[in-house]
């Protein structure tokens, strides 16, 4: 799915692959020939990878190029668009659609959701990845956090969210960060667009256990959901993979906690976090 007919990160590889070229060939360079260049240590393929937005270039690919080709940031002020589509590859495509859609609908089973997490909260969640390092985990926050800008916007899109009432529980990074995300959440849920209701514990076993999901919305689009197990996701516009859901998430919605209510009990697991 797509802003303006291409995703963000894709459009930022694109404009750098098209720069690079200019600025290549303004010099009288073919890809050979700059891979030749004395202090260029990457190979004629891998320039033409980069160029054609096919290699997601780097910090020092870019430093390199640039010093090179007598630039000054030319190239490097488009990293940090490059980038915010780094993840799992099934992923990427997602932050465009959330940052065109009108209406998002989600079922959190067992975390707080994505475009809703504090940082300590969203670090404490990819530290928790076997073998990640701090820095990888500080990244991938950077990330959320910036997809968290669509509330930002003139129009921000309607936003419900269904959480499983045993979330609220889960200590994630202990009693300080969990107060402080329950109050986030609290503070997120005065916002006309955004609505927040917890799905007791005492409507048992439901289909919102199998997995956290999410359906987007927007104007000349097909309606888009992605889903996530423990191992991978998918983002899919297939209709009956998306009505699907929007039954699951309908069903959930009748068992879940009206907002007013749902806000006392986020408070009542807040303070019980002490101060």
């Amino acid at each position: 799915m797509t802003v303006n007919g291409q995703e963000p990160g894709l459009r930022a590889r694109a404009e750098y692959g098209a720069r690079m070229r200019k600025f290549r060939t303004s010099h009288g360079l073919s890809q050979e020939r700059l891979a030749h260049a004395p202090g260029v240590t990457y190979s004629e393929s891998q320039i033409g990878a980069v160029e054609r937005g096919k290699r997601t270039p780097t910090e020092a690919f870019t430093e390199e190029i640039e010093r090179v080709l007598g630039l000054n940031g030319e190239l490097k002020e488009l990293l940090p668009d490059i980038h915010t589509d780094l993840g799992p590859a099934w992923f990427r495509p997602w932050p465009g659609i959330e940052a065109a859609a009108h209406s998002i609908r989600t079922s959190e089973p067992s975390l707080i959701p994505g475009l809703l997490q504090t940082e300590r909260y969203a670090e404490q969640i990819f530290l928790g990845e076997p073998g990640v390092t701090k820095d990888q985990a500080q990244k991938s926050v950077k990330v959320r956090l910036k997809r968290q800008a669509v509330f930002d916007r003139p129009k921000p899109p309607m936003y419900s969210t269904l959480i499983d009432e045993s979330v609220l529980s889960r200590p994630v990074g202990g009693a300080e960060v969990m107060r402080e995300q329950l109050g986030h959440i609290l503070t997120m849920m005065r916002h006309p667009c955004i609505t927040v209701r917890i799905v007791p514990l005492s409507a048992g076993l439901t289909t919102g256990l199998l997995g956290a999901f999410e359906i987007a919305q927007a104007d000349g689009s097909p309606d888009t959901a992605y889903l996530e197990s423990s191992l991978t996701g998918e983002v899919t516009n297939r209709f009956d993979k998306v009505r699907a859901l929007g039954v699951r998430w309908d069903a959930l919605s009748s068992m879940a906690h009206p907002v007013n209510v749902s806000e006392k009990i986020i408070r009542e697991v807040m303070e019980r976090y002490g101060d």
